[in-house]
Parts: structure tokens; C-alpha cells; sequence
């Protein structure tokens, strides 16, 4: 019978996160830590499906996907030993996780805009059009994984997208390519998405991130693109490499063009060029 109930998954409540968060002000935590747990719980219960069931599996999947995200060693390191601590007020010391995030020790793969228009090109010649489509938003418009349940058909007509990440902590506005804000409106046209998350299932929710995996990872080997890089993730890194090296020449010209308003200045009122009026 102990077997079976490690086995069953346990449903996740705010009423039970709430009454973790208060033992750990019992004990004595300070504003700080307490506010961190709540955090970090509650951006655990986001991440979970809608059943919102933790399982055995649970540590292992969201260090994962954490990683997927690119957040840092320490910040995965932070919310897996948060969810150690909660397993062991929950009764499940049995699920908890020892597979801490280590420093890689790989340079880790780098998708090129040329692999990217690559993926983009064979999706098209396979009509894998849901395929194409993810894989544009993700690395064309720069949205994350997490955002896109945000991308709805609202968004889309409207041609901005407000996205929330972190509990809501940061946000942004994302302004759709003119050419990506048709391919979307035809896409829902034909699949009569009115209202909602543009990328859903079959059954009418939105993707799950195993699933979106799937449909760019599809494009990979007919491609030529090492599966290790058509990822979401490695879309997003693409797409913050390309902002940064246009910021980069930005500010290389402005710089330029300061330095050239400095030189006419010189050049008219020079302290060489004044005129000697003394006698």
C-alpha cells in the first residue's frame, strides 16, 4: 500500500502553498525568504498543466524546462531545492530531487540565421504550416515558450501582444511583423480561431511545451539542423543574438556621428582658430 501512494500524484492547491508559506513564517524566516518561496511556488503552479498534479516526475521535468529557459544556474538550483522543501511538507521526501544544474561543460549549440531560415523554408515545403508558424513566432518575433498561450486571436488582429512573465512581475509589449500578423490572421481564418490562444490542440488548449518541442524538432532533419538546435530555446537565443549585434552597430554609429558634431565644432570655434586682437 506504501508503494502505491508514493505513486499517486498529489493535486496542487494555493490553499496548500499558503499553509507552507505560513509554518515557514512560524519558524521564523525572514520577509525576504518567505517572499521568495511564495514566489517560486507559485511560478511552479503556473508551469503545471492545468490539472496542476505533482508527480515523482515533477523536479526532473521543470529543471528541464527551466533550463530550456535559460534562466541561470543558480536561479534552477534556487527553485528545485524550494520544491525539495515542499515535497518534505507534503509527505514525499521520495520525490525529491538531487539532479541540482551543473555548469555545462559543452559550449552550448548556436542556431544560425541561416539554420533558421533553413527550418522555415523546409516547414513550408512540407506544409507543416503549425510548424512554420511556431517556429517564426518563436524565433522571428521573439517570444518565449512560456508567452505564447498569450498570443491570442485578439493579440494577433490587433497586431500587439501584452505579455506577463514571472507571476506577472515583468512585462512587455510585442509588436508582430506586419508579414507574420497575416500568416497568423490566414492561419485562423482557416482554422476558425475567433478568440483565444492562437496555438492550441486538437482538443481546443493551448499547446503544451512538450508538443511545441515536438513541431519544431520535426523540422530538423529534413532541414540539415542538429535536432540539438531547433528548440525554442535556441530560437530565443538566436533572436537576442541578432537585437544585440543591431544594438551594437546602433551604437557604434551614434558614436560615430557624436564624434563627427565634436570634430565640425572644433574645427569652427578651436581655441587655435581664435582671432588676435591684441595690440
Amino acid at each position: 500500500m506504501a508503494n502505491e501512494k508514493e505513486k499517486q500524484p498529489i493535486l496542487l492547491t494555493k490553499e496548500q502553498i499558503r499553509d507552507f508559506i505560513k509554518i515557514l513564517i512560524s519558524k521564523g524566516r525572514s520577509p525576504g525568504s518567505v517572499q521568495s518561496y511564495k514566489s517560486i511556488l507559485n511560478t511552479l503552479y503556473d508551469y503545471l498543466p492545468d490539472d496542476k498534479l505533482l508527480t515523482a516526475e515533477t523536479g526532473t521535468q521543470w529543471k528541464i524546462w527551466l533550463e530550456e529557459q535559460g534562466f541561470s544556474l543558480r536561479t534552477v538550483n534556487a527553485r528545485i531545492s524550494v520544491l525539495n522543501s515542499f515535497l518534505l511538507y507534503l509527505g514525499r521526501r521520495e520525490w525529491q530531487s538531487n539532479d541540482f544544474a551543473r555548469p555545462y561543460t559543452e559550449e552550448q549549440p548556436v542556431l544560425t540565421r541561416a539554420e533558421y531560415l533553413r527550418l522555415l523554408a523546409t516547414a513550408r515545403e512540407l506544409s507543416k504550416e503549425k510548424s512554420y508558424l511556431l517556429i517564426k513566432t518563436l524565433g522571428g518575433a521573439g517570444m518565449r515558450i512560456q508567452e505564447l498561450p498569450q498570443l491570442t486571436a485578439e493579440a494577433v488582429n490587433e497586431g500587439l501582444v501584452h505579455l506577463e512573465r514571472h507571476n506577472h512581475t515583468q512585462k512587455r509589449v510585442l509588436k508582430l511583423p506586419a508579414l507574420l500578423q497575416r500568416e497568423l490572421q490566414d492561419y485562423m481564418q482557416r482554422n476558425r480561431i475567433e478568440s483565444g490562444p492562437v496555438f492550441v490542440s486538437h482538443i481546443g488548449f493551448p499547446l503544451k511545451r512538450s508538443s511545441i518541442y515536438y513541431y519544431v524538432n520535426s523540422i530538423s532533419q529534413d532541414a540539415q539542423v542538429d535536432e540539438e538546435k531547433a528548440n525554442p530555446r535556441c530560437l530565443w537565443k538566436m533572436y537576442q543574438s541578432t537585437y544585440d549585434q543591431i544594438r551594437s552597430h546602433v551604437n557604434q554609429l551614434v558614436e560615430q556621428s557624436y564624434l563627427q558634431i565634436l570634430e565640425d565644432e572644433q574645427a569652427a570655434i578651436a581655441w587655435g582658430q581664435q582671432t588676435n586682437t591684441q595690440v
